[in-house]
């Protein structure tokens, strides 16, 4: 079928690299070169075949942003609706480059801005958790739904503040995302944003009128989110709010999060608190050889001698052999009392 076409073009082979053989349209699409993709097109090649990935031309110059060939493949009769074996279309594939323009385009062809993959995602979805605001907003104006939700009833603005893009964010609240709802675990969308440390996402959310919980407070200080820590601190949160019987200190401790744990002592937060199985935060550092973490408990004031549901106390743990700097640092913090 292409016989004349490798005869009177091998110059638009050897430019996609494959001289010698068959080009296929989704390499030609792949490398961009738009005259190649006329050719095969007008050569008979089937504008809808999947390549061994299971992409069509279509979604692969989504992808690519390549608008004016996408233009020329809808024209010969791209399926623009078609699917990969996951339920991705060309619009998701659009949306998760960050391709504004093809994004419109697809729209104007006739792609469902709502239509959903296999785990339930939508193109907005797939271009708010990139943190994209050209092919959200792009979406939005063409009636997306802001309030989607994946299988495991994620919503449209918990990938929007995961993506922690203040623009994206604002988009989807001016367009009615509804912050309230939770996904199947019960978490809302303060506490993925407090888990990604979105602050603007945060603020945004703040002003709209979320009300955050501990469970907000736990998730920056566990993902060490010391500014996020801050913001939500500031909004009447207490540092010795816990969750499940758990204290963000000690769960910014466990983590290392030196600055986390410098945050909330400095709103108030109780250097001794003690979790389920009695160990401070001084116990935890210095059973985990957190020297950083440690030292700043320790210039705090936190007790060297309260001791765990072992009866072990962290002076106890730091005096353990291969322990040198731990033990001298709490010796050095012992002669100074």
């Amino acid at each position: 079928m292409l016989s004349s076409f490798l005869v009177v073009a091998p110059a638009m082979l050897a430019l996609l690299g494959i001289q010698g053989a068959t080009p296929s349209l989704a390499d030609a699409v792949l490398y961009g070169r738009a005259s190649v993709v006329q050719t095969l097109i007008a050569g008979g090649a089937d504008v809808n075949q999947p390549d061994a990935g299971g992409m069509t031309p279509l979604m692969i110059a989504a992808a690519q942003g390549e608008t004016a060939i996408a233009r020329m493949l809808i024209a010969a009769g791209a399926d623009v609706a078609a699917t990969t074996a996951d339920g991705t279309t060309a619009l998701m594939s659009a949306a998760s480059s960050n391709r504004g323009e093809v994004v419109r385009l697809l729209i104007a062809s006739g792609a469902s801005v709502d239509a959903k993959s296999a785990g339930g995602m939508t193109a907005l979805m797939i271009a708010a958790f990139g943190g994209y605001p050209d092919p959200v907003r792009a979406l939005l104006e063409h009636g997306a739904d802001p309030n989607a939700k994946n299988n495991q009833r994620r919503t449209v603005l918990m990938a929007g503040v995961t993506g922690a893009d203040a623009a994206v964010v604002q988009a989807l609240l001016g367009k009615g995302a509804d912050f309230r709802v939770a996904d199947a675990g019960g978490v809302v969308a303060m506490t993925y944003a407090a888990a990604a440390g979105a602050t603007d996402a945060i603020e945004a959310l703040l002003k709209r009128g979320a009300k955050p919980s501990g469970r907000d407070l736990m998730a920056a200080a566990t993902d060490c989110h010391a500014p996020a820590l801050r913001l939500l601190l500031a909004s009447g949160l207490k540092p010795n709010e816990a969750v499940d019987g758990k204290a963000p200190l000690l769960a910014a401790a466990r983590e290392r999060c030196v600055d986390a744990v410098t945050v909330l002592l400095d709103k108030g937060a109780d250097i001794n608190v003690k979790d389920s199985d009695g160990r401070t935060a001084l116990i935890v550092a210095a059973a985990g050889g957190m020297l950083d973490v440690a030292r700043v408990l320790l210039e705090r004031g936190a007790d060297m001698d309260v001791v765990d549901g072992l009866d072990r106390s962290a002076w106890m743990y730091a005096s353990m052999a291969n322990r040198e700097e731990m033990a001298a640092l709490f010796k050095e913090a012992k002669s100074k009392k």
